[in-house]
């Protein structure tokens, strides 16, 4: 099966895994808030998953070593389709622990396969074409899904839209189960996993999840509120920005293979300090914030393919695409948790929410200096000892 075709594949999964996401995932936040939690409680409920995460991904290692990858990205995905029952009872506390803990099971499998996955599927010489696919992709379905999760959890109630979502999780798999082995080089030991580390991708990693937590944590609450916490005017404002996002994705993606990638961080990060200033600004108006998510969306269309072709670019040259990503997806969880605890923070001492976004602000000059010029190859990397490839 040619390169490709595997492209094909792993996009066509990546379309109905983040079509659930945005179905549901993108509301959990919101349905939170629904629930009883306050800004920074459910903040602080997101650290404590992504600390989970971070202690299961030594489960996430044996996993890959004995099944092999296609086996550990399928279950990690149907593992996610799981998270739904238990995220209707959330409001207990036993209820909850249950959705925390299956959600980094799952998310510790999935992510890092999926990413080397990407990274070794993928050509250098179209790596911004693909990715700007990817991302349109990704802001497509976050037009779609958004409108009908805003309308199927205001008229219906949750058990319904996240039923649909879960068959959406679990429909995500069945192109995987096409998809030849993955050549993401050997499953490191564990000493191995922690001594063979590149540090600009774990870096780069550490950086944009400290990004996250603002934009992807604190702000769909804070829009959320400023939307009057109506499922479906949040779901109209976030296919607005997937609009956005769409055609951002498909013009920054043509832009890297010709070369230009350096120039387009520089705008990039610019685009991201102004917008997080228009988004800490915007809580006041329902409008205002609105445009700023649209904006914000337009931004990260641009974003996502410059910072993860350089990534993806590094972990192919590596040879083990899996370690690599093994290493950068715990420096996320790293930043995400820090950068979780100090938007609770802010929001726990603050009058307007939208304040939160702040720290995750400083995000960007890090992002910067990770990524410039990094278009070279990158270092030789490390031996890897005891290690065995998976399939």
């Amino acid at each position: 099966m040619s390169g490709l075709s595997q492209f094909r594949l792993l996009t066509l999964h990546y379309g109905f895994y983040q079509l659930a996401a945005a179905l549901a995932g993108g509301f959990v936040g919101a349905y939170l808030l629904k629930l009883g939690f306050s800004l920074p409680t459910a903040l602080l409920a997101y650290a404590a998953l992504l600390t989970c995460r971070f202690g299961l991904r030594l489960v996430a290692l044996s996993a890959a070593r004995r099944l092999g990858f296609r086996t550990t990205i399928m279950l990690g995905a149907g593992l996610a389709a799981a998270q739904f029952l238990p995220l209707m009872k959330a409001g207990e506390p036993l209820w909850f622990a249950v959705w925390l803990l299956i959600v980094s099971l799952a998310e510790s499998l999935y992510w890092p396969v999926y990413h080397a996955a990407a990274a070794v599927t993928g050509g250098e010489g179209s790596r911004g074409r693909e990715l700007g696919i990817r991302t349109a992709v990704g802001a497509l379905v976050g037009v779609l899904g958004p409108l009908a999760g805003g309308f199927l959890l205001e008229r219906f109630g949750p058990t319904v839209d996240f039923g649909i979502a879960a068959a959406l999780a679990l429909a995500s798999v069945l192109p995987l189960t096409a998809l030849r082995a993955i050549p993401a080089g050997p499953v490191p030991s564990l000493r191995e996993s922690v001594r063979a580390i590149d540090r600009a991708g774990i870096l780069t990693f550490a950086a944009d999840g400290w990004m996250a937590s603002g934009l992807a944590m604190a702000w769909p609450m804070v829009l959320f509120g400023s939307l009057g916490s109506h499922y479906e005017s949040f779901g109209i404002a976030n296919a607005a920005a997937g609009v956005a996002g769409a055609a951002a994705g498909l013009v920054c993606g043509h832009a890297i293979d010709r070369g230009e990638r350096d120039r387009c961080l520089a705008l990039v990060c610019l685009a991201l300090a102004l917008g997080f200033a228009l988004r800490a600004c915007a809580s006041w108006s329902p409008l205002a914030a609105t445009i700023a998510n649209a904006t914000g969306a337009a931004i990260a269309g641009f974003y996502t393919p410059v910072v993860m072709s350089t990534v993806y670019d590094q972990a192919k040259r590596s040879g083990a695409a899996y370690r690599f990503h093994f290493a950068a997806e715990a420096g996320w969880d790293a930043g995400a948790v820090a950068g979780c605890l100090a938007a609770a923070a802010v929001a726990a001492v603050t009058v307007a929410p939208s304040l939160s976004l702040l720290p995750a602000a400083l995000g960007v000059a890090a992002v910067y200096w990770c990524v410039r010029g990094q278009a070279a190859p990158a270092p030789r990397s490390l031996p890897v000892a005891d290690a065995v490839t998976a399939g």
